[in-house]
């Protein structure tokens, strides 16, 4: 005895056996899959999927009733679908948030960018709270999540904190193991996201410092544009000339009195101060290159500097000159506190819109001090 085929399965569809319910009142596609289900849970969690439904057929044939002309999801995975129609068609006690395992994560993310998409609110906000439960330590989570993680969060424009700290996790790994850029270069980009682009660049920069051979043709046979390659020896310049004008014999003038500010006499001040800042201003300037190496760790270097500038100044041999050291430091701390930790501006010079070219004008020193008010080095 035969068995009828559906010309649809016949043309290389298959139904989703799992979710292709004899009950089903709608079949959808989804890439090649074929799902047979019941429309009251969409239309009741989607405004997206009741209007979807309310379309008059133009040919009179309505589109859900057979395999043969289903309603089709365009740009969608079969993957996606699948976890949101898990979850929806679940029982009560398999949805309680504290119950979903980190294993299932996948299907939170698939559910989660399904959701966000077709205004499914009620599920978007499941997804996410789960999400947040398995976020919370990064170090347990398998590397395989924190691409689509990352994706998700950039998509949704939700939690920005967390969608840094998945970042950072991820180019930590990238970084510690040798790993190609590629990949989370490739997830920045398409998010547009600037700060994990700067910190992929960042990445390369350090591995250029480190000695490692890398030229504009190899990156761009694996598959690094252009772009990307005249952004990282842009920042990598802009930085260097920006340390390097930090990087002098003394304090730089801005933040070296003319006069003794311990009430010393001139003549003391020439003698013992200056020579003394000048001494304590190397040494703090060499060790901050010492315990960060790398020029893109120069947020870093000044919060070291002005650490160790403070230190240092206990040991002063007198009350005057230490006074007059504490002015200097006071100073340097002013011009520098809370400093602007992002280097955007050193990859996107001529790339910021009005509106971050306003917060960068708005934010405290740190690029001012770095770019503008510091006198040229002189060597060291």
């Amino acid at each position: 005895m035969s068995t009828m085929v559906s010309p649809a399965v016949s043309a290389g569809y298959h139904h989703y056996n799992d979710y292709y319910y004899p009950s089903g009142d709608s079949i959808i596609r989804v890439e090649n899959t074929l799902f047979k289900i019941h429309k009251f849970p969409l239309v009741h969690n989607s405004a997206v999927f009741a209007s979807m439904f309310e379309l008059p057929s133009g040919d009179g044939n309505p589109e859900g009733l057979s395999d043969e002309l289903p309603i089709v999801l365009e740009g969608e995975t079969a993957e996606d679908f699948r976890a949101v129609v898990k979850y929806i068609y679940a029982p009560p006690i398999q949805v309680q948030i504290q119950s979903i395992p980190a294993a299932a994560l996948p299907e939170m993310i698939s559910v989660a960018r399904f959701s966000h998409k077709y205004a499914m609110d009620h599920w978007r906000s499941w997804a996410l709270k789960v999400i947040g439960l398995h976020v919370t330590n990064l170090d347990l989570l398998p590397k395989e999540y924190l691409q689509p993680l990352y994706s998700l969060f950039i998509l949704l424009e939700v939690g920005p904190s967390t969608r840094a700290r998945i970042l950072k996790r991820w180019c930590d790994m990238v970084e510690k193991n040798n790993l190609s850029i590629i990949p989370v270069l490739a997830a920045a980009d398409a998010g547009e996201d600037r700060e994990g682009l700067v910190a992929v660049y960042c990445i390369e920069i350090r591995r250029w410092e480190k000695g490692a051979s890398t030229s504009a043709q190899t990156l761009t046979r694996n598959g690094v544009s252009q772009i990307h390659f005249q952004r990282m020896h842009s920042g990598h310049t802009s930085l260097t000339l920006a340390w390097n004008r930090f990087r002098t014999h003394e304090p730089p003038a801005m933040f070296q009195g003319t006069h003794c500010a311990g009430g010393g006499s001139a003549e003391y001040h020439t003698t013992r101060c200056i020579p003394y800042s000048r001494t304590q201003w190397v040494e703090a300037i060499v060790d901050a290159e010492r315990v960060y190496p790398h020029v893109t760790q120069i947020a870093s270097r000044l919060s070291h500097v002005g650490k160790r500038l403070q230190k240092n100044n206990m040991d002063a041999s007198t009350l005057k000159m230490a006074t007059c050291f504490d002015a200097v430091i006071k100073r340097f701390n002013y011009h520098v506190q809370e400093p602007d930790t992002s280097l955007e501006n050193h990859f996107f010079p001529c790339e910021l819109d009005s509106t971050e070219s306003l917060r960068r004008k708005q934010s405290v020193r740190f690029s001012r001090t770095l770019e503008v008010q510091l006198v040229p080095s002189t060597g060291h």
